[in-house]
């Protein structure tokens, strides 16, 4: 089974052009193996299938690593959570010293072992959250999506010298962020050296590293390497006094739609979701938001989150549904895009809603029936605490994909597609037959009359003067009459 697991690891390098040596192979076949065993229990990734992983994190942190010009030095891998992009570059660059810098302990624990299981004698492990505290220097930094990309330049202009080097891992909205970080400013302080696109085009995603320069004046180890060990670290607590703090600003921007798109957290209100969210996705948790320490008893602060305490004449300014404490900060989990003709099974649910709170809605009513939902372009950001006020901690785990336009999705050639429409087929007569079933909901007001054929459009009759049915509810309505006809 592990020569089998080799190949396939090989062979997904080979697909992307990189060949391996004898010892990387058995450095990423036993990293492989110990990803998996311990991946329950610390919630190390969310990819579970064996060629995303190896295409995901060992390949592309390799395509990405190999980008870096420095020959030898410190590279600083700027939140390597299960170290990435860290290990698999350390494994290919022997001349680099890794530093790998990841605060929260589950994951800690994890470097440490697989640190001192792959005899990776050119990695150091950083245990602590990087700040102005930092108390050691590199001759680079490496960062893989890990914060957007106008919090990663401030946070870097503290951590490396003049003349130093930044890269970037990035996705499609690489170009998004820059124009956002050139509107702020930010970007004054450092030179752009290049912009370089490394995902194979077999990929059909776009992955870019960017390099910009801080402006201003062997054989496999027999044994075991010891790593740095790893201790408990308390939450950090930061207190807000004044409204016009700026990361208070940026809490209250997470409330407005477009802000709350673009910086990759978002806030969940309510002890009870809250709750939840902690227990099952603590890897995402930020810092719990409260008025006094008090309110956060009985809650666990996952390692590596922190606690925001606000005046109680602010607080409510935050608390936009009236919950009361607490309000918990999350890192917005990154969407993968739909394979719209590959394999699928049940029913698959293309939704277009603008409305945050009807996305919320039909998300956990999918996810509660065990329906796969794509976000289609139109749609509204299913992480806006609207939507998740609806939805709940759901949101999280649901596996949500992105989808394309409506417009491109009834173009697309998708087998046995249908459209649910006030003017179709009346859903009650409809027969699915076997196999999968593909169903696109409309735009609230337009519809998706003109993209689909009428023999392609299903329809819930309505009685009385009732002219048209909230979005939502159609979906779960429609959900409701086709799953049991489906399954049997």
């Amino acid at each position: 089974m592990q020569k089998d697991r080799e190949g396939e690891i090989a062979e997904g390098f080979l697909l992307a052009g990189l060949g391996l040596g004898a010892t990387e192979l058995r450095r990423f076949a036993l990293l492989d193996s110990l990803l998996k065993e311990r991946n329950e229990a610390l919630d190390l990734t969310r990819i579970e299938s064996d060629a995303s992983i190896v295409r995901k994190h060992y390949v592309d942190s390799v395509l990405a690593g190999n980008l870096v010009r420095e020959e030898s030095g410190t590279l600083l891998d700027l939140g390597s959570g299960a170290g990435f992009p860290g290990l698999p570059i350390a494994i290919t660059r022997p001349g680099l010293t890794l530093l790998l810098a990841e605060p929260r302990l589950k994951k800690l624990r994890f470097l440490e072992e697989a640190v001192g299981l792959l005899g990776l004698a050119n990695v150091e492990i950083y245990p602590h959250k990087v700040g102005p505290g930092f108390d050691r220097e590199a001759d680079a930094v490496i960062t893989r999506d890990f914060l957007p990309l106008c919090d990663t330049l401030e946070l870097c202009r503290g951590i490396l010298k003049p003349g130093k080097t930044l890269y970037l891992l990035k996705g499609a909205g690489l170009d998004r962020e820059l124009g956002d970080a050139k509107g702020r400013g930010l970007m004054e302080g450092w030179e752009t050296l290049e912009k370089t696109p490394y995902a194979p085009e077999a990929w059909k995603t776009k992955r870019f590293v960017l390099r910009l320069r801080r402006k201003g004046g062997g054989s496999l180890s027999e044994g075991r390497v010891r790593a740095p060990k790893v201790t408990e670290i308390a939450p950090k607590v930061t207190e807000i006094a004044s409204e016009a703090n700026p990361r208070l600003r940026r809490l209250l921007g997470l409330l407005q739609g477009r802000k709350a798109k673009k910086s990759g957290e978002t806030l969940l209100f309510g002890r009870k979701a809250c709750s939840e969210a902690l227990a099952n996705h603590p890897g995402l948790a930020r810092a719990l938001i409260a008025r006094n320490m008090g309110e956060l008893d009985g809650l666990k602060v996952p390692e590596g989150a922190g606690i925001i305490l606000l005046r109680p004449e602010t607080f409510p300014k935050l608390d936009a549904f009236g919950t009361g404490p607490p309000i918990l900060l999350m890192a917005v989990p990154e969407l993968n895009e739909a394979d719209l003709l590959g394999p699928s099974s049940g029913i698959r649910l293309f939704v277009p809603f603008q409305d945050p709170a009807n996305v919320g809605t039909i998300v956990r009513t999918a996810t509660a029936v065990g329906v796969r939902t794509v976000l289609l372009r139109e749609a509204a950001n299913p992480f806006h605490p609207k939507a998740l006020r609806a939805s709940g901690p759901l949101a999280f785990g649901a596996g949500l994909e992105r989808g394309p336009s409506l417009a491109e999705l009834a173009g697309a050639g998708i087998p046995r597609l249908y459209a649910l429409s006030a003017r179709g087929r009346d859903i009650n007569g409809f027969d699915p037959g076997p196999g999968p079933l593909n169903l696109a909901m409309g735009l609230e007001g337009p519809g998706l009359d003109g993209l689909f054929p009428e023999d392609g459009r299903l329809s819930i009759p309505m009685v009385g003067d009732a002219e048209s049915l909230n979005a939502s509810a159609a979906a779960a309505m429609a959900l409701a009459i086709l799953l049991p006809r489906l399954r049997s």
